[in-house]
């Protein structure tokens, strides 16, 4: 059993860590920013490489990275570092959600650095919102070193651990890290509108991130399909819909499952001790084959670009990387194997004023295919439905076209023809 170290400063706990050490860091609303700010001053002569997912707000370390003192290497790209990973400074890994657990374990774990509760009367502190792979990087380190905030919610689900397994515990000089959730606009609320028409009574759904999966689930107030429960990331919009009674509990089980809490104060102090509320690590709840045991669960995902046959491309645009593969494979596996289940694709038709398409005839060398032509059930637009299962090749496209932006309409209707 480790040694704790009380009240430790940042600087003193990553002297700690050894030279060459692989270093992870917990993501998102959990992530442990004293000390990532910490590592900027740190890492020059230490030959560290850190790995990390979803990081928001400014990246405190990437001084060291540009200078080639520290190695980073990332399996979500946010705005702050697509430049650097387009320059080849920072790695992107692209992987499942449910495959990080095994990465690490691959390449082995010198010191996880992870955000955590005060430690309770039983001496037992929680991760809070982000489970994700935080408690598999403490299992397999070799130093663990926690970032102590008392404002960080205490979750139910699995995200406890003990302080006797901390080689040093340090207190946070930061907020916790918030998300503030993208405003839908009239596109992402038209889109809201079609998605609701496709729901199963009584859904699971599982959400990705940005202002359509938002308008769902605010659209969710209104319409009548039963009781919804969530499994996935967890938003704001969430609460509303548990206070109004449209997420309803159940005998011994949470109607929000998540690996990671992704809101405001508004959201950890509503998930503070709430048992409606569970947060498990990725290896449980980006487990397609636990999740595909639920009936009607509906994974909604977005897209940067839908190509004719129904390839989906979620983390390109113009050849640069933009984003990740996250968990929406691993989702869309669970809703094939769900009885009920369904796989749903929505996206605006072009972006602003139609001036680009995001329905295009095929995903080339500008892009990646994130999800392949046979996982994907309907593509919705602000222009309606392609229900994509069962359809010949010709009738996908046909299908896609009509939900197309019109300007486009003509010049993809030629794409096909010259195809066939």
């Amino acid at each position: 059993m480790s040694v704790i170290v009380e009240h430790m400063d940042a600087a003193s706990a990553l002297a700690l860590v050894g030279d060459g050490a692989h270093i992870v860091a917990g993501p998102g609303c959990g992530a442990p920013t004293t000390l990532l700010r910490a590592v900027n001053k740190q890492a020059p002569g230490r030959g560290w490489t850190l790995d990390s997912g979803m990081l928001l707000g400014d990246y405190p370390f990437l001084d060291v990275v540009r200078s080639g003192d520290l190695r980073y290497r990332t399996w979500h790209v946010m705005a702050p570092v697509r430049e650097l990973v387009a320059d080849g400074v920072v790695g992107y890994v692209p992987i499942r959600a449910s495959r990080v657990a095994g990465l690490l374990a691959a390449h082995g774990v010198g010191a996880a650095l992870v955000r955590v509760t005060p430690p309770d009367r039983h001496g037992y502190c929680s991760l809070g919102p982000s489970a994700g792979y935080g408690l598999d990087a403490l299992r397999l380190a070799g130093m663990r070193i926690g970032e102590v905030d008392p404002d960080l919610p205490r979750t139910h689900g699995g995200t406890t651990v003990h302080r006797s397994v901390f080689d040093a515990l340090v207190e946070t000089e930061d907020p916790t890290p918030r998300y503030e959730s993208a405003k839908p606009d009239a596109i992402s609320k038209q889109i809201a509108a079609h998605i609701l028409g496709l729901l199963p009574r009584d859904p699971t759904l599982q959400i990705g991130i940005g202002s359509i999966p938002e308008a769902v689930v605010s659209s969710l107030a209104t319409a009548d399909v039963g009781r919804v429960r969530f499994a996935g990331m967890a938003t704001d919009e969430m609460v509303d819909l548990f206070e109004r009674g449209i997420i309803a509990p159940e005998v011994d089980e949470s109607p929000i499952t998540s690996p990671e809490l992704m809101g405001t104060e508004r959201l950890m102090r509503f998930a503070d001790g709430n048992p409606a509320v569970s947060v498990y690590p990725s290896s449980r709840a980006h487990d397609a084959a636990l999740l595909g045991r639920i009936e009607r669960f509906v994974s909604i995902n977005t897209a940067i670009e839908v190509d004719l046959s129904g390839q989906v491309n979620s983390e390109m645009i113009r050849g640069r990387q933009v984003s990740g593969v996250g968990g929406s494979l691993d989702f869309v596996d669970a809703a094939s194997r769900s009885p009920g289940g369904l796989r749903v694709i929505a996206l605006p038709a072009a972006t602003a004023n139609g001036v680009h398409p995001k329905i295009v005839g095929a995903i080339g060398a500008s892009g990646t295919v994130t999800m392949p032509r046979s996982m994907v059930d309907a593509v919705v637009t602000e222009y309606g439905v392609a229900v994509l299962e069962g359809l010949t090749s010709v009738e996908r496209s046909e299908a896609l076209i009509a939900i197309s932006h019109p300007q486009h309409r003509a010049a993809l209707t030629e794409y096909a023809g010259a195809q066939r």
